[in-house]
């Protein structure tokens, strides 16, 4: 029996088990290298058999240093253990190599050098000494029209989950890549 999840954005690839030990550099991935830790982290998961064939969304490899932090997540981590923390949840050094880089990635930056959670951006407390995540918050995201009055938010497009009540967030999208999960594990 095989267990699929489909794969997309930040969210998906926690799902597919992807985040060295200790700290990761703010910005040691440069956009340019994205591409080529994205491949390499594909070939990875493929190699064990935990990502089927399709399209996977790169673009979380050029965010924050998660690129360079993920990819030698991966490098250490044996098939078994990926397999462990992808599909049963297990807790092991992966899975805490993983949280850490999703954690660089998702933090929000002051513009100082300091970093607070993602949680602290627009609540109403200035976690930033220098208020940098009160800022700004007024702002409306870029929306898809969803052609009946409804607008989502243009990340959840083509994402693999319907937002739309009608589903056209969801229409032409590509084929994406799926975590795979075999004998139950």
């Amino acid at each position: 029996m095989v267990r699929r999840f489909r794969v997309g954005g930040l969210a998906g690839w926690a799902l597919a088990g992807l985040g060295a030990l200790g700290g990761c550099e703010e910005e040691a991935t440069p956009d340019g290298d994205a591409a080529a830790i994205c491949s390499e982290v594909v070939d990875r998961l493929r190699s064990c058999e935990l990502l089927s064939e399709g399209e996977v969304d790169c673009r979380i490899f050029g965010q924050n240093g998660y690129g360079s932090c993920i990819i030698e997540c991966v490098r250490a981590a044996s098939c078994d253990e990926m397999r462990a923390q992808t599909c049963d949840g297990t807790e092991n050094t992966y899975a805490r190599c993983k949280t850490n880089c999703e954690f660089q990635a998702a933090a929000f930056r002051c513009g100082d050098g300091q970093i607070v959670s993602p949680d602290a951006r627009c609540d109403d407390d200035a976690d930033c000494s220098n208020g940098a995540d009160e800022r700004g918050c007024d702002a409306v995201p870029p929306s898809f029209d969803c052609g009946n009055g409804e607008q989502v938010e243009v990340y959840e497009h083509c994402n693999g989950a319907s937002d739309c009540s009608n589903g056209r967030d969801e229409e032409g999208c590509p084929e994406r890549a799926e975590t795979l999960c075999r004998g139950g594990f």
